[in-house]
């Protein structure tokens, strides 16, 4: 049985997933709130390619993964994926890191980007759609 619900937790990782989310917070380096948007925010995660937009900016986060790291002891319910990934900020290409974490259900994205090294950005995610 664990063997199986491993496997289903990797396999997430490998698919295409829509997240959805209607907050997302601006944190300081020290975690500290900053700012807090509420808006339709949108996650495209795949093997390859990560991206992020909320509806009321035409500007989106995209990144190129370069690797990741899956763990999920429940599919979407208990678990991560980190992705690191390259992104386009502001005309500069840095790394970032993009994790997805579960805890008793409750789904979070967290977004760090090297060149803005100050600031964290926190999405909470309400619902998800796995492409067929």
């Amino acid at each position: 049985m664990l063997f199986i619900t491993s496997l289903q937790g990797t396999s997430q990782c490998d698919k295409k997933v829509t997240w959805y989310g209607s907050k997302g917070d601006m944190l300081d380096a020290s975690g500290s709130l900053l700012d807090t948007k509420i808006d339709s925010v949108f996650i495209e995660t795949d093997p390859q390619k990560i991206m992020l937009r909320f509806k009321t900016d035409e500007n989106a986060l995209e990144g190129t993964v370069k690797g990741k790291t899956c763990d999920w002891k429940e599919p979407f319910k208990n678990g991560k994926t980190v992705y690191n990934a390259s992104v386009n900020v502001e005309d500069r290409i840095s790394n970032a890191i993009f994790t997805i974490e579960a805890r008793d259900g409750k789904i979070t994205l967290l977004v760090v980007v090297e060149v803005m090294a100050d600031k964290k950005f926190l999405i909470y995610i309400d619902k998800y759609e796995v492409a067929k």
